[in-house]
């Protein structure tokens, strides 16, 4: 019996030796399972491909295998097992917790804006009206004056000339500059003298002729006017004077020396920034219609118009060609009333011819025709000056201008003396009184009244 037990023991222990061994897995077999649970399975077909795992050694053969398990998910534990321990993926390291994002600070309310109605001036003190001020190149914009005319306008040309038509001796220029005469018909300075100095260009205007001209005043102006010339060149040639062809010649002249001096393109603006004076007529009608002893007619004074007018016309066309884009037409005084006139020809009630002052007239009406056809031209501006108005005025009441004497010149008697006749002869004693410095031509007095008139028109130039 004893035997027995022993045998029945021993095969006991034999069998549960080959039980575990069927059932306990080898080593190898564990390593094997252990890395085929730390793999995860392929994922599902949404998801990104994952890469393939290394090839494995290959097993030994098991005597007995469990029937196939169902595929679960990576996460799943294997059936009939306790779940392994976690293991960290090693291709994907877990994120860290997203830090979190503090809210936006609210910017700090803006003060209500306050709304402040518009306040009504004051009417109880309302504002001073703005001081005069005197007109100068830097408001009017007028740098250069550009002169053609007769007396009225010569500062002293035909001291260079062959001609009896001078004013280079006393008592011409007693009140200049120095009491000296310049060649100046007039007892002082000229209206376009005293236009250029309210301009702030220059005290007084040169003659183009003048040996004592500086080449750097030739950028502020000068005047190529001659006493005894006129539009019609038969009525320069009587006195050997500069026609007005002439004149426009000596201008070219001078545009060739300021290209010289300032370049082609600055000569250029120069003139064309310029303004141009023109002042005659005068000595075509007195001489025209003097020495027709008035047998010509209305007709034919009415054609002799109509032939000064087509000249100057020209000439302004010439001017223009050279670079003149503002011009200032001077209109004839009423002639008719000069004291030679009312000397030679006066017979009206008032000592003045009417037939002359009606020719003056006529004429400048035809001049605001010309200045107004200039005027619808491209990029050119054109202005009157009324000497009309004005010295008929102040002719039938002197006493509104300051005047006491408007019949007759300072000069001599002042009927009859002019230019040469007056070289040496007595003055009145207050030659600012006087309308006329001699029988023709007026005194500086009068020329303000008429340099008054300029500067409103170039005014109108520049604006």
């Amino acid at each position: 019996m004893r035997g027995f037990a022993i045998v029945v023991a021993a095969a006991l222990l034999l069998a549960g030796e080959l039980h575990c061994a069927r059932t306990a897995p080898s080593p190898a077999e564990a390593e094997a399972e252990a890395e085929a649970e730390a793999t995860p399975s392929p994922p599902l077909p949404t998801e990104a491909p994952q890469p393939e795992a290394p090839l494995q050694a290959p097993q030994p053969p098991r005597r007995a295998t469990a029937p196939p398990q169902p595929r679960r998910r990576p996460h799943g534990p294997p059936h009939g097992r306790a779940p392994p321990p976690a293991v960290p993926r090693r291709q994907d390291p877990p994120l860290p917790p997203p830090r979190p994002v503090a809210p936006p600070r609210p910017n700090p309310p803006s003060p209500p804006r306050q709304v402040v109605p518009p306040q009504e001036p004051a009417l109880a003190a309302p504002p001073p009206p703005p001081p005069r001020v005197r007109a100068n190149n830097y408001t009017v914009g007028c740098t250069t004056l550009l002169i053609f005319g007769d007396s009225t306008v010569d500062p002293g040309n035909n001291n260079r000339l062959r001609t009896t038509a001078k004013a280079n001796f006393l008592p011409y220029g007693i009140n200049f500059y120095g009491r000296r005469p310049t060649g100046r018909f007039s007892n002082g300075r000229l209206a376009t003298d005293m236009l250029a100095d309210k301009l702030g260009i220059q005290r007084t205007v040169p003659g183009f002729l003048d040996p004592t001209l500086k080449l750097g005043q030739l950028r502020k102006g000068v005047s190529f006017a001659s006493a005894g010339s006129g539009y019609d060149d038969i009525t320069a040639s009587t006195l050997s004077a500069l026609p007005f062809r002439r004149q426009l010649w000596h201008f070219w002249r001078y545009k060739l020396l300021i290209r010289a001096l300032h370049g082609p393109r600055r000569a250029e603006r120069l003139v064309n920034r310029a303004t141009f004076v023109i002042s005659a007529g005068t000595n075509d009608m007195l001489l025209n219609y003097i020495a027709s002893n008035r047998s010509a007619g209305p007709i034919g004074m009415l054609r002799y118009e109509n032939n000064l007018i087509s000249r100057l016309g020209n000439y302004t066309q010439v001017m223009r060609m050279l670079g003149g884009r503002r011009f200032l037409f001077v209109g004839l005084p009423p002639i008719g009333c000069l004291p030679i006139a009312r000397t030679l020809l006066g017979r009206g009630p008032d000592g003045c011819d009417s037939n002359l002052n009606q020719l003056a007239a006529s004429f400048n009406s035809r001049l605001i025709q010309l200045s107004n056809f200039i005027n619808y031209q491209p990029r050119l501006r054109s202005a009157y000056i009324d000497t009309y108005t004005i010295i008929r005025a102040a002719t039938d009441n002197p006493q509104s201008y300051g005047l006491s004497e408007v019949s007759r010149g300072c000069c001599g008697s002042g009927m009859i003396e002019v230019g040469q006749t007056c070289r040496g002869r007595r003055t009145c004693p207050d030659p600012s009184k006087y309308l006329y410095w001699d029988a023709v031509h007026p005194t500086e007095t009068t020329n303000q009244l008429i340099t008054s008139l300029m500067l409103d028109s170039i005014a109108g130039f520049y604006s």
